[in-house]
């Protein structure tokens, strides 16, 4: 069942096995293997285990206000299957004990390893969830670069409309980091509770009327922690960021991310969801290929993001994820980790990654340009054990193939 992320990874440190295995005798593991059609599905439970496995690569079929279809790039990166990297049989059971439906490890369109499960191929599309959010992150790092934002300046600077609210008070480094002033999302599933009301908006809640999506970013509550001192993880913070990154460009922000695509090389169809207000939702909507991810993570590992991405990610001086009790130790399972320009860094491995919901994460590695990605069906939002040996077991992979060249 979906949660905030950031409630799940404090209850998994505290109770670890224990939510685990309920869970999973709620509902038995072998439904994860057992196929569903939208009819079988009820409307308000799209989100929650087993039915996320048909969901995830068919959201577009459950969202309450549609997506952008956006086209393959007028020249795809060929994609091609060389081999050089071995999945070991230890490998191979970890991807399918945490449920993973696509692995993908590549560099310069060259896949050396792949493994697909339960159905899902290569060109199929599957939601991102939060990984999406790093796509946000690179289209800001182009508009800070060409001089159209800067991380200094307040949000609403740029929208007006955002006078007299508490995110609009922010700068843009401090919704980059996570640092807004805003309350994390949690309970997606009460009505009236923020997150199921952020929902509304977004079209991930199919009952009750929305207020707008702009006007949601407004209503955001105030966090009970002093900016600087806690990672307030919320969707809130992507969404605006995105309006004001289409606000400068002079352009809807499914039109950037179109050209972004272009610009990597897709070699699929990208999609991505749509709010009440008619505007897009990257903070978890975009929809998208393992290979067409994997590509993406080829981008930002061969440095092609803008140059203020790289800085910053570099520049651990304002992060709040590695001062965050209990959740800086989730992400430093494979080495300390940071988080800026809607992504997180071990800077000491020199990989950027983006993680999201239910175990979509791809991992760049900026010293030799390879590429790890995962799209995964967990039965929570966030299952820390499972990301933990996701992350450690990249790393492992990604010094192996250094070692080789």
């Amino acid at each position: 069942m979906k949660k905030s992320i950031l409630a799940t990874i404090l209850l998994a440190t505290t109770i670890g096995s224990i939510t685990s295995a309920s869970a999973a005798d709620e509902v038995p593991l072998s439904k994860f293997y057992e196929g569903y059609t939208v009819a079988e599905i009820p409307a308000d439970g799209f989100q929650q285990w087993p039915y996320y496995t048909y969901a995830s690569a068919h959201i577009e079929q459950f969202l309450r206000y549609g997506v952008h279809k956006l086209p393959a790039s007028v020249n795809p990166v060929k994609v091609e299957r060389v081999g050089g990297f071995e999945v070991s049989p230890e490998l191979r059971k970890d991807l399918i004990d945490t449920q993973v439906k696509a692995f993908v490890v590549m560099k310069d369109g060259k896949v050396l390893a792949e493994h697909f499960d339960n159905g899902f191929k290569p060109g199929m599309l599957n939601n991102l969830q939060s990984a999406a959010k790093s796509y946000v992150g690179v289209l800001l790092s182009h508009a800070v670069d060409s001089g159209k934002v800067s991380l200094n300046k307040k949000a609403k600077t740029y929208l007006p409309e955002l006078e007299g609210s508490i995110i609009g008070e922010a700068t843009i480094s401090e919704m980059a980091t996570m640092n807004s002033g805003i309350e994390p999302l949690s309970d997606y599933h009460t009505p009236g509770s923020n997150g199921y009301e952020w929902e509304k908006e977004i079209g991930l809640q199919n009952a009750g009327e929305p207020i707008g999506h702009l006007n949601a970013i407004k209503a955001a509550k105030a966090t009970p922690y002093e900016r600087g001192t806690n990672w307030d993880y919320t969707d809130q913070n992507s969404d605006t960021l995105a309006l004001i990154i289409a606000k400068v460009e002079g352009k809807p922000f499914e039109q950037l991310l179109a050209e972004l695509h272009n610009s990597y090389g897709g070699n699929n169809e990208i999609q991505i969801a749509k709010t009440s207000d008619g505007t897009t939702s990257p903070s978890y909507g975009i929809n998208t290929s393992a290979y067409d991810y994997a590509l993406f993570t080829n981008y930002i590992a061969q440095g092609k993001a803008g140059k203020s991405f790289y800085a910053e990610l570099k520049d651990s001086s304002n992060d709040v994820l590695n001062v965050t009790p209990s959740i800086k130790d989730v992400f430093a399972a494979a080495s300390p980790t940071t988080y800026d320009m809607q992504s997180y860094t071990m800077e000491a491995e020199n990989i950027i990654y983006s993680h999201g919901s239910f175990g979509q994460t791809g991992l760049a590695d900026i010293e030799s340009g390879y590429s790890v990605v995962y799209l995964s069906d967990w039965y929570t939002n966030t299952d820390v054990p499972s990301l933990q040996k996701q992350l450690i077991n990249a790393v492992d992979i990604i010094n192996e193939l250094r070692a080789q060249q």
